[in-house]
């Protein structure tokens, strides 16, 4: 490494250390989740537009009306897309594929994130069934082909990211477009203590709640399609991490991934140095993907989009583990560091792959334990309940019941 290079990771890790990896002065546990849903045309199933099109409804007409009815407030973001904020702090926009993503206001209880989402997404889906629109919390598209999703974002952020993708293969283009995810974050606590569990459980993350099997109208095979989608996209920007040293791990990823919004697309470290900015690498750092993203609180992003009842067992899970100090270390004796071979099974296998299977029980105990220690204010007896769910109910069970109720249709491929 050259001593320019070394200079940099320097200066990325301070970066880091200080906007990423921060832990609170004062520690109290905060809470938050973003919920993408993906948009069909209720009748033949093709994705939804987001602004007007002939014959067909669009979802910016409804989002428009529960803006209103709740006052919400609509600008234009950075990234050229629409942005409808409430005054308590939560927001709504669209994804490049017209994926809606609602993400909530910051919480001091799960179960007061987890009412901020189900009362948001029963406005969403009221509004859009008037529009003719079908809204469905799945982790894929399971109707059409890559083919049949336009990229409905052309900002330039945008178009530099799918020209990138395109160039490794076809994932990128369903992952931007067709698929969706439930997103939990958790602050309050130091991120480089937690950074290991939180990595280390991201495979039982994906098997427990992985709902995507079908996709274009067939079964793939997969417990999580979206998840095996992930895995084709950039391993130079997705994946998980052992934890050994979170700062110098992602320090390295950082710097090893390609800067593809910048057009020859170097890894970060080549960047000529008047390129390198603080508003560069933080606009870089929007586009790494991997499954724990550090943010000052902690991203886990392994979740197939779900229903109601499957995320209060995920919010229950995730922040049982991570947000308690005695489960972290128990939940982490038990998985150990975290697995990158492991984690593609957890795609692909679902609850069915031995290793998963065999600790999936115990993991959800130690998280049950871990909620209650954290308080009833925190984490009620009501969600823990849905923690039992989360091993009851197969997760190809689920994707179909899903689709079914949203729907009330077997899976077909989309009617012309």
């Amino acid at each position: 490494m050259t001593s320019e290079s070394r200079a940099r990771a320097k200066w990325v890790s301070r970066y880091l250390s200080e906007h990423c990896f921060n832990a609170p002065a004062h520690p109290s546990l905060t809470f938050g989740a973003e919920l993408e849903l993906l948009a069909f045309d209720a009748h033949t199933k093709a994705i939804a537009p987001i602004f007007p099109a002939a014959d067909t409804g669009c979802t910016i007409d409804f989002v428009r009306e529960v803006a209103q009815r709740l006052s919400w407030h609509e600008t234009l973001s950075d990234k050229g897309v629409p942005r409808f904020s409430s005054e308590a702090g939560g927001s709504l926009t669209f994804e490049p594929g017209g994926q809606i993503e609602y993400a909530s206001a910051v919480h001091r209880s799960i179960d007061g994130v987890l009412r901020e989402l189900c009362g948001i997404e029963s406005q969403l889906r009221e509004h859009a069934q008037s529009h003719g629109i079908s809204l469905m919390a799945v982790g894929v598209d399971p109707f059409n082909a890559a083919t049949d999703a336009p990229l409905q974002l052309t900002a330039d952020r945008y178009a530099k990211m799918a020209e990138y993708f395109a160039a490794i293969g076809p994932d990128g283009a369903r992952m931007m477009r067709q698929t969706a995810s439930l997103q939990i974050n958790i602050g309050g606590i130091n991120p480089i203590e937690r950074w290991a569990v939180a990595n280390g459980v991201a495979p039982w993350m994906v098997a427990l709640f992985a709902n995507s099997s079908r996709y274009a109208g067939v079964d793939t095979g997969f417990a999580s399609f979206r998840a095996e989608t992930w895995r084709g996209v950039d391993p130079g920007r997705t994946g998980v991490f052992r934890g050994r040293d979170a700062l110098a791990e992602y320090t390295a990823f950082v710097l090893d991934a390609r800067a593809f919004l910048v057009d020859d697309a170097p890894c970060f470290v080549d960047l000529e140095a008047e390129l390198v900015t603080e508003t560069a690498l933080a606009t870089h750092l929007t586009t790494l993907f991997p499954e724990v993203r550090p943010r000052g609180y902690l991203e886990l992003r392994s979740l197939d989009a779900v229903d109601d009842a499957g995320r209060r067992a995920a919010m229950a899970l995730v922040i049982g583990i991570v947000g308690d100090a005695t489960a972290a270390a128990e939940a982490f004796e038990l998985v150990g560091e975290a697995d990158e071979s492991l984690l593609r099974r957890a795609g692909r296998c679902g609850m069915s792959d031995e290793t998963l299977s065999s600790k999936a029980g115990d993991l959800v105990e130690i998280a049950r334990a871990g909620c209650r220690r954290l308080g009833a204010s925190i984490v009620s007896e009501a969600t823990l309940v849905f923690l039992d769910q989360a091993l009851s109910a197969p997760s190809h069970m689920r994707s179909i019941s899903d689709v079914n109720h949203v729907n009330r249709l077997e899976f077909a491929p989309r009617m012309p």
